[in-house]
Parts: structure tokens; C-alpha cells; sequence
């Protein structure tokens, strides 16, 4: 298992140290006008999905939580 992660880490290494290589070393920067609301909307589009995706984990861990505490409850014999 040890050689495994550590031909894993190895290979990212390389795979990092290759892809940095890769980047061009002059960038021609230019943004259409028209690109900034598209990129507007794909940015909301991620910045909500994420947030929703993490209120539904958390709504999900109140809900196991609370599973737990009657577990517990009706094993000590209380009521929650």
C-alpha cells in the first residue's frame, strides 16, 4: 500500500512538473467584451450549485445527528 502511494505521488509530481512546463511562457491577453457575462453567469451558476451542495450536506448531517440522539435516547431509556 506504502508503494503504491508513493508510485502515485510520484507520478502527479511529474505529471505537475510536466504540465507547468507545458504553459506557454508569453500570454496575448485579451477578453472579448461579450465574454464577461457569459463568464458572469457560469461563475453564479458554480458559486450557487456549490452552495446549495453544501447546505444539503449540512441539512443531511442535522438530519444523521438527530438520528443518533434517539438512538442513543431510546437506548439509555430517555425521551429526546
Amino acid at each position: 500500500m506504502k508503494l503504491m502511494n508513493r508510485v502515485q505521488n510520484y507520478l502527479r509530481a511529474w505529471l505537475l512538473a510536466y504540465a507547468i512546463w507545458m504553459l506557454p511562457k508569453e500570454a496575448a491577453a485579451y477578453i472579448d467584451p461579450g465574454t464577461t457575462g457569459m463568464l458572469s453567469q457560469v461563475l453564479y451558476v458554480l458559486f450557487y450549485g456549490i452552495l446549495g451542495a453544501f447546505f444539503f450536506g449540512l441539512r443531511y448531517i442535522k438530519s444523521w445527528v438527530a438520528r443518533v440522539k434517539t438512538y442513543l435516547a431510546g437506548l439509555f431509556g430517555r425521551q429526546p
